[in-house]
């Protein structure tokens, strides 16, 4: 082992055994980079008083030797923590494949992508080095930090989104921080969702208290750009491919209308009763007029500008985030549906049907109406699911304004046309999770949602590409956690810590289904048996603490329930019941509260 200070000198353990005996030595790579180089970041350079920070570590330790230190005399703690989680996330039922793919992606935090500042400060790129300022319509995307490190998303919303770069008169959160104060509707839309997100991972409602005047601000920025009033946005809306579009944009429109919804869920927490009801009646109007103008029988469109003919557009086209809002309705919980049920199957279906390309390199390369320009995000012969079709046609109306052909080189393709014949991770999770969410247990587009995601899996198979480095914009790309929405679907995980909520509902396996969760203070293994008459579920909490009030869980849709019992480690609980169709709503008369090493219990029957 080389030293720092000694940078020619090998450390070694020196002993001698006898035959037979083993001995076990234990090195520590210990590290300490505490200040930024000043001159070489960048973008990071624009950054709120950047000259004066340093990383987090530094108000913990004052050298490598502390860091070594620390682990040293914390070791059995620190790697019994770790390997429990580990045991936990992979003690499963599910796919181990799935469970890989899920949780890979959170390796971005350990990378260069991100920075957590002595200040408290969490701050990221896009990907690696590139793309500064934990811009909102890629970190909107992902889903595994809010579930993981709940604290860090909390603060980010208050300290950031809601906060610094948060114009109080406009209602505009400026889509990359300080850096670049101008809005991305679909990331303003993306990070009121993310609000609510993050109260519901809170173990109280503090967060949403401090930050809900803003929230109504920022939403009505977003109300502003319907400009006739028919709860579907119309006016100019730059989004995360990196252009402005205009005219009705089924996914852009969708997720305003979840936001919309999320407004509503929390104005009732917060006894707004005059917000709540007039956001329910933008959701109300827009659930209507999306299928009305933008569902074309098989999916949904976009209807571009005719005032604004040079603009970028799908028009016709099958995109990927067609339904994107109500996908995000699912990940956050929201009571009510955003895109009515047929009309989204239908268009999960078509995504299938157009998007899912076995070869979906050799696409690329073959398309010819949007331009040559892609990136190899999938290679010849590699699987994915497609950015943009255009089975009706329209796709040589896509690009009207862009320069298709290079000055220096009229033979190459230029413009934004790679974000349409390509497939990029990110995307691909948040669909398939969808189709996930959208399906039963057992049923052909839960089947879907995994083979999109097998497809990212195999993509990443060792002998092609670093499996831990899902790539787009630059390395460790962020835009990837949407995988941990995947893990979530097939859950058919929800929770709502300040009203001590937790709900399950498997789309795999639900006949012996296992798997992790988190929740605002702890974490741990669900558990469900099905058994002729009888419902075995437990809840078995490995670290930290939860308290709960409520209980949900997925029944078989013919089970007609005449008996539930509840204990905690064997000590009995008195609880009602109410039987919801397929679910059963269990309320303890008590809150119970769980600490690490003990179980809730619930056996459900029928006659």
């Amino acid at each position: 082992i080389l030293s720092a200070k000694r940078p020619n000198r090998l450390y070694s353990a020196d002993g001698v055994l006898a035959p037979g005996q083993t001995r076990t030595v234990r090195f520590v790579l210990g590290w300490y980079f505490p200040d930024y180089n000043q001159k070489d970041h960048g973008g990071m350079l624009k950054i709120q008083d950047f000259a004066r920070l340093r990383r987090q570590y530094a108000q913990r330790f004052a050298s490598a030797g502390d860091v070594v230190r620390m682990i040293a005399e914390r070791w059995d703690e620190l790697a019994e923590t770790t390997l429990t989680w580990n045991r936990t996330w992979y003690d499963s039922t599910l796919p181990y494949w799935l469970l890989d793919r899920a949780f890979i992606s959170l390796d971005c935090l350990a990378s260069q992508t991100c920075h957590w500042f002595d200040n408290g400060r969490f701050w990221g790129w896009e990907g690696v080095d590139c793309c500064e300022g934990t811009c909102t319509h890629v970190w909107q995307y992902a889903q595994g930090l809010a579930r993981i490190f709940p604290e860090i998303e909390r603060d980010l919303r208050q300290r950031v989104d809601f906060g610094l770069s948060f114009n109080e008169a406009s209602g505009v959160i400026g889509h990359r921080g300080e850096i670049h104060r101008t809005p991305a509707v679909d990331g303003q839309a993306g990070t009121i969702l993310r609000a609510l997100r993050e109260h519901r991972m809170s173990k109280d409602g503090a967060f949403l208290t401090a930050i809900w005047p803003r929230i109504k601000k920022a939403f009505g920025y977003l109300e502003r750009l319907d400009t006739n009033d028919d709860s579907l946005l119309d006016a100019n809306q730059p989004h995360t491919l990196d252009a402005a579009w205009a005219g009705e944009i089924a996914w852009i429109s969708s997720l305003y209308l979840a936001a919309a919804q999320a407004c509503v869920e929390m104005a009732n927490e917060m006894n707004d009763a005059a917000f709540a009801r007039h956001c329910e009646k933008i959701v109300a109007r827009g659930r209507k007029q999306l299928v009305d103008q933008l569902f074309n029988g098989e999916y949904f469109i976009h209807k571009p500008d005719p005032k604004k003919p040079r603009m970028i557009n799908t028009n016709d086209g099958c995109h990927i985030d067609q339904v994107f809002g109500q996908s995000f309705a699912y990940q956050v919980g929201l009571s009510e549906r955003i895109v009515q049920k047929r009309e989204t199957i239908s268009a999960l279906q078509s995504l299938w049907k157009y998007n899912f390309a076995p070869d979906a390199g050799g696409y690329a390369l073959k398309q010819r109406d949007i331009g040559q320009t892609f990136r190899w995000y999938a290679m010849p012969g590699e699987a994915g699911l497609l950015m943009c079709t255009w089975p009706k046609g329209g796709a040589d109306k896509a690009l009207p304004g862009v320069p298709r052909r290079s000055k220096e080189n009229p033979a190459v393709w230029t413009g934004p046309g790679g974000y349409f014949n390509e497939c990029m991770n990110g995307f691909e999770y948040q669909a398939a999770s969808h189709m996930i969410y959208e399906g039963e247990p057992g049923s052909d587009l839960v089947e879907k949602g995994l083979a999109v995601i097998r497809a990212v899996h195999d993509r990443y198979h060792a002998s092609s590409r670093n499996p831990y480095n899902e790539i787009e914009c630059s390395d460790h790309y962020a835009r990837s956690m949407a995988s941990y929405g995947v893990f979530l679907a097939v859950c058919g995980f929800e929770y709502h810590g300040p009203k001590g909520y937790l709900s399950f509902a498997p789309r795999l396996t639900p006949e012996y289904f296992r798997a992790a969760f988190t929740t605002a203070q702890g974490w741990g293994t669900y558990e469900q048996k099905r058994h002729l008459n009888r419902q075995n579920c437990r809840i078995h909490l490995k670290w930290g603490q939860l308290r709960l009030c409520e209980v949900v869980f997925a029944i078989p849709t013919d089970m007609i329930i005449d008996k539930v019992t509840t204990s905690i480690n064997t000590q009995p609980l008195d609880c009602d019941y109410e039987q919801r169709g397929d679910r059963i709503c269990i309320r303890f008369t008590s809150a119970c509260r769980l600490q690490a090493g003990q179980e809730l219990e619930v056996t459900i029957s029928s006659t």
